[in-house]
């Protein structure tokens, strides 16, 4: 295959951008393999790296439309890649066809279902890429001829599976006793997440007799998110409730995963979530609620699904964000797999975390930079 040049385009905040995971090894694999690679960074403020590709700041997606426009003419490139969200694929189009450049989407299908409109608009690209199998299947439903499933994973090897020393460290580190049940959330404070449900079932862990403390990383001063510190008092955990903001280095990040006994995710849907693939490397047992792509994630006896309102009539909801599916746990359910957790902690042979970390395994991050090499092939008709 002839090398190309391609333009990039994605968040690229480093505090909490599931993109930017998804996009730092993409690139860089694109970037190996012998393609020069042009990121244009939404949110990009021109932070020290050492990646194998070039980062360009764009203030706004102005500017980045700008940007790509620029490349095209200024660079030569021949395809432009983007990693976001469906609307804002949307936004990059008219520029991409306007000036002759090929464009693939890699984006997240939160819930189904997909949307008319919006498969309308994806059927204009030249490919589809979903991070999860059932936003291709929806895709296909929906009319899409270019589609695939992008099998996204995580580095394996930095997020290794912890040792039983570093679990005793890292909560000595912060003066958590033996008898203590650690629940770890990382996600974003907005709506999908349902934090509250979170704290909501740790607080039912708590009246159910555990000795339990809940660590969340976040983003605390959300201006679409809730008041954490007032939520804990609330549920009556604020003694039991420690926050990060979310940014965190690497080893500080990677000390509160060893020391978390489970990873709790109550959002409402979820596109891929990158930090429970993350918690599955490293060994933590995984609750989270039975949608999206955390079904396909935890499914096989990878994690636990929490039981949940939806499908009974009347009891799911229709989100504004693109006429899909808003599922809620239940709160007894999450609260009996904690306490399930709890009594069989510090079994590091549980078919769940073994079965969890063979899936990361098999997740190499070879794999999305192949398919989409595959995909550039055929497009240029090179093979």
């Amino acid at each position: 295959m002839n090398n190309k040049k391609i333009v990039f385009v994605s968040d690229s905040t480093f505090k909490g951008s599931g993109y930017l995971n998804i996009a730092i090894p993409i690139c860089s694999g694109l970037a190996r393999s012998g393609h020069q690679v042009m990121a244009v960074g939404l949110g990009y403020t021109g932070e020290e790296h050492r990646f194998p590709f070039s980062i360009i700041p764009a203030k706004n997606y102005g500017d980045a439309g700008a940007m790509v426009n620029n490349l095209k003419f200024q660079w030569g490139a021949d395809i432009c890649i983007v990693a976001l969200d469906i609307p804002n694929q949307i936004r990059f189009h008219p520029t991409c066809a306007k000036i002759g450049l090929k464009m693939v989407a890699i984006t997240a299908l939160e819930n189904p279902p997909l949307r008319l409109g919006w498969a309308n608009e994806l059927e204009k690209l030249d490919y589809t890429f979903f991070i999860f199998e059932l936003g291709k299947q929806e895709g296909i439903k929906s009319g899409l001829s270019k589609v695939g499933h992008l099998q996204v994973g995580i580095d394996a090897l930095s997020w290794r599976m912890r040792t039983s020393e570093e679990y005793g460290a890292s909560r000595k580190m912060f003066g958590i006793t033996d008898d203590t049940l650690v629940v770890l959330t990382v996600a974003d404070n907005q709506e999908r997440k349902n934090l509250s449900k979170a704290m909501e079932i740790v607080s039912g862990v708590k009246k159910s007799g555990i000795k339990v403390r809940y660590v969340l990383v976040t983003r605390e001063h959300s201006e679409v998110g809730w008041s954490l510190r007032d939520l804990a008092i609330h549920y009556g955990i604020a003694a039991e409730t420690m926050i990060f903001e979310r940014g965190l280095p690497f080893k500080e990040l990677y000390a509160l995963y060893s020391m978390a006994d489970a990873f709790l995710l109550t959002s409402k849907a979820e596109g891929l979530n990158m930090c429970v693939l993350e918690a599955m490397a490293v060994g933590i047992p995984v609750v989270a609620t039975n949608t999206g792509a955390l079904t396909e994630l935890l499914g096989n006896s990878r994690g636990f699904l929490m039981d949940t309102a939806y499908p009974l009539p009347g009891d799911d909801m229709i989100d504004p964000w693109g006429n899909s599916i808003r599922v809620f746990p239940k709160t007894q359910s999450g609260v009996n797999l904690l306490r399930y957790i709890n009594d069989f902690r510090g079994a590091q042979e549980k078919v769940e975390v073994t079965n969890a970390r063979m899936f990361i395994e098999s997740r190499s991050l070879d794999i999305p930079v192949n398919q989409i090499n595959t995909v550039i092939e055929e497009m240029f008709n090179e093979g």
